[in-house]
């Protein structure tokens, strides 16, 4: 009514386009807000940024230089060395007499057979040396067999001398086969009858009994019996290209043998 109290139930009117501004801004900062709580959330959550990769040039060494190894030089082929074919210089060989040294001059009497005739006596060595014995001293007579024995080399000269065959030397070599006792030196003494002797030494390197005869006919062949020695032992001893394998035998009629014979004709 005109002129009455408005009541509590009457609103203020309200103009319209303000309130459609105002809402407009209040949706314009909700808008801002949301923006900014989102962006807010968005940067808390995203990761905390790796540290930049360390440049390589400062963190890795510079690597050494790759460098080829040097071809191998080709090793130089060596020239064929040529077989050596080996001559052996001959060895001039001494004769008997150089060997036997200056002792060895044989003398007139070399090649002159004693009055009364040679007898030798003997097993093989002497038979090795027979053609010398008979170059040197002619007429000689020679009695060796193979294997003899003392025992047997006395009776041999028992035998001549009872039939009448023994020449007024006698030339003795025996024990190369076994031994030579004393009483077998008294009975060759004996047996000899008074004639010249001379007994050769034996030679063998592998006989035991080669020492004690050697000393036998060292001790008993005398000059008071008419007896001589010849050391047949020392020149072959210092002459062992003159023998064979065995070392106690030498090829017939060789080196050793003239030697040999030229040892018996020092001593007749």
């Amino acid at each position: 009514m005109p002129g009455s109290t408005r009541t509590s139930s009457q609103q203020p009117s309200v103009d319209k386009p303000t309130v459609t501004k105002r809402i407009a801004t209040a949706g314009v900062a909700i808008l801002v807000a949301a923006a900014g709580c989102s962006a807010s959330r968005t940067a808390a959550e995203a990761p905390s940024p790796s540290p930049p990769a360390p440049s390589l040039s400062s963190s890795v060494p510079e690597a050494a230089p790759i460098v080829e190894p040097p071809s191998p030089s080709p090793k130089p082929t060596p020239a064929a060395v040529p077989a050596l074919k080996w001559t052996p210089s001959p060895t001039p060989r001494r004769s008997a007499a150089a060997a036997l040294g200056p002792a060895a001059a044989l003398g007139p009497n070399a090649g002159i057979t004693p009055t009364g005739g040679i007898t030798a006596i003997g097993d093989s060595v002497m038979l090795d040396a027979a053609p010398n014995l008979r170059s040197l001293l002619p007429g000689i007579t020679i009695d060796a067999v193979v294997s003899r024995g003392v025992d047997a080399g006395i009776a041999g000269v028992r035998s001549l001398a009872g039939a009448g065959q023994l020449g007024s030397s006698v030339v003795v070599h025996l024990g190369t086969n076994g031994t030579f006792t004393p009483a077998e030196m008294d009975q060759l003494v004996a047996a000899a009858g008074g004639r010249r002797l001379v007994l050769l030494t034996n030679h063998c390197p592998y006989c035991s009994w080669t020492p004690s005869n050697n000393a036998v006919i060292e001790a008993g062949c005398t000059p008071a019996r008419r007896c001589s020695v010849a050391d047949w032992n020392g020149l072959a001893g210092a002459n062992p290209q003159w023998f064979g394998r065995d070392g106690v035998h030498m090829p017939i009629g060789g080196t050793g043998g003239q030697a040999y014979a030229e040892l018996v004709v020092q001593h007749l």
